[in-house]
């Protein structure tokens, strides 16, 4: 089976498939087989990755808190 034949056939089979579940899995498959060369990182909003780039830098800077601090910051936050 060439190619072509082999993609006509996915495509009535795909036609065919009633289960989301199965068209998602599907879809993920093929996204992951044509965008191999992307990074997730590009595929970030602008303003994520400025956010992302600045918690980085104050990481770097020592501007940390521990686990345990956030986890309380958290609870007491949302009353947990």
């Amino acid at each position: 089976m060439n190619q072509t034949d082999l993609k006509t056939d996915l495509h009535q089979l795909i036609e065919n498939v009633d289960d989301k579940d199965i068209l998602d899995a599907i879809k993920t498959i093929l996204i992951k087989g044509v965008s191999t060369n992307s990074d997730w990182f590009d595929k970030l909003s602008y303003d994520l990755k400025a956010a992302l780039d600045e918690s980085i830098n104050e990481a770097n800077q020592g501007n940390t808190i521990s686990h345990q601090e956030a986890m309380q910051q958290i609870k007491s936050r949302y009353n947990l």
